[in-house]
């Protein structure tokens, strides 16, 4: 038993998913009547010269398909997200959209170097995320 727990661990992180492999702590940071967006303060980092950190965003109603990462609507998404503080924008790495019962119903992946960087409009939620995590002290390792 400790056997198969130990290799379906390893199989996990040789995914590229050890950000969720590790203990979470989410925190509440910004809520509308539409969204709450949470930050894993466990996952937040330093990389590359920008903050890093997991968001997940959970919606009150089925969010539309986002083509091509998912073809079904979603209710939830977790993103891995760069933050460039001093410029006050922000870009996904990676995005896991989850259906109403909590079914991974779509992912998406890009690259650093390719990365689309989004500049934010004052008063949104993800300004909310990118003052929090561009206060917070990096906790995980680059």
């Amino acid at each position: 038993m400790k056997r198969t727990i130990l290799i379906l661990a390893a199989a996990w992180s040789a995914c590229g998913a050890p950000e969720l492999a590790a203990a979470e702590n989410w925190t509440q940071v910004a809520q509308s009547d539409r969204a709450t967006v949470y930050i894993d303060t466990q996952s937040i980092g330093q990389k590359d010269g920008y903050k890093r950190a997991w968001e997940k965003w959970e919606y009150t109603e089925d969010r539309p398909a986002r083509y091509p990462a998912t073809r079904k609507p979603y209710r939830s998404a977790r993103f891995l997200t760069y933050f460039n503080c001093k410029e006050k924008s922000t870009a996904e790495l990676q995005a896991i959209y989850y259906d109403a019962a909590g079914e991974i119903v779509g992912k998406s992946t890009a690259d650093l170097k390719d990365a689309s960087f989004t500049y934010l409009a004052p008063g949104m939620l993800s300004e909310s995320t990118l003052d929090f995590v561009c206060k917070a002290k990096s906790r995980s390792k680059p």
